[in-house]
């Protein structure tokens, strides 16, 4: 990482908004994805830096490891943990001093504690990591990703992506269980139930590749809900490439049973977006508000119903076009903004 990084080169999935049998969820079988990758050669490095942080016994033990580590403790301590330790016109001793105490905390004690019991070896998501890291390399050359830095972001961030480093960020108080306590004392406006339930380690790894996917797929401002649906799609199909071996609920962040409600009723959904005349709506308030915002359902099809179906319709859009078009590469379909012609070669009519 460079020590000027800015926050926009790094991607970071906010925990409110957020992924033997660790990963549950794992496809049983291989799709067309599956490649052989045995060829390429790298490896994945563990950087374990909440240990160092809190091994760290003085403020002068914070600023060795400042020195040490220089790059990640700013990115940790000018985004991630900012609000906890930053304050107008703060030097960096004076940062230095408030990170001793912000680790010297009773409760952060005993958080490290409690995450150093649940991911005392954190090798097997590394592996499956680096498994991801050998899909990206296939279809990027140019983004080799071959480090994972492991901290706690005191309830902020669940996954990071540095854009600059090309390294992944875990945040491990994220993922301690939808039954850990004590997500149910933080603000429930930010951690309501629906919400909690993704806090399992088994999507660590997809939440990770989820950052990537969202600073590799160029941005695109929707007109139309088609147009962000399209988009959506993309990103998508992208998580098809990267994680084939993944249950699609993992990619799209869903719960258990909410991709085959989607299944289920793939045409009810389509029926209803044609009839009410939404898929070329410009009123983006309202269909980035009705259609793909996270929440624990989507509100124009009830209660019962899956959240963000319009990314979801966007993913087999996408999906039903790369299908009618075999010669199209992944950079060809991400860099193709006309999301029209997309939509009409798709042929979709479930």
């Amino acid at each position: 990482m460079d020590t000027k990084i800015s926050t926009k080169s790094l991607k970071i999935l906010l925990a409110p908004f957020i992924f033997a049998g660790v990963f549950m969820f794992q496809a049983c079988t291989k799709n067309k994805h599956t490649k052989n990758l045995s060829n390429i050669d790298t490896k994945m490095k563990i950087e374990r830096f909440e240990q160092e942080l809190f091994s760290c016994k003085s403020v002068s033990d914070i600023v060795r490891l400042s020195e040490t580590k220089p790059d990640f403790y700013k990115v940790f301590t000018e985004n991630i943990i900012a609000s906890n330790v930053q304050f107008p016109d703060a030097t960096d001793a004076d940062i230095a001093v408030e990170l001793y105490k912000y680790i010297s905390h009773q409760d952060m004690d005993s958080l490290y504690k409690i995450t150093q019991k649940e991911f005392n070896n954190f090798q097997s998501y590394s592996n499956e990591l680096l498994k991801a890291s050998k899909y990206i390399l296939n279809y990027f050359p140019e983004d080799t990703i071959d480090e994972v830095t492991t901290f706690i972001s005191t309830f902020h961030y669940g996954a990071v992506y540095d854009q600059q480093s090309k390294k992944f960020g875990v945040g491990l108080d994220m993922y301690l269980g939808s039954k850990f306590e004590v997500y149910t004392l933080l603000n429930p406006e930010n951690f309501p139930l629906y919400r909690i339930k993704k806090f399992e380690p088994y999507r660590i790894v997809p939440n990770c590749i989820q950052t990537y996917v969202d600073v590799k797929v160029p941005e695109h401002i929707s007109t139309t809900f088609i147009d962000q649906a399209i988009y959506e799609g993309k990103k998508l199909y992208l998580l098809d490439l990267l994680l084939p071996e993944y249950h699609d609920s993992l990619k799209i962040n869903y719960l258990f049973n909410q991709i085959e409600w989607c299944q289920n009723q793939e045409e009810n959904i389509w029926s209803y977006l044609v009839q009410e005349e939404e898929l070329f709506n410009s009123d983006k308030n309202e269909y980035q508000k009705r259609y793909f915002n996270d929440g624990p359902f989507t509100a124009p099809f009830g209660n019962e119903s899956s959240p963000r179906t319009g990314a979801w319709v966007g993913w087999q859009i996408v999906r039903n076009y790369m299908e009618n078009h075999p010669k199209i590469s992944i950079h060809q379909l991400l860099n193709n903004s006309n999301h029209m012609e997309i939509f009409q070669e798709s042929r979709y009519r479930p």
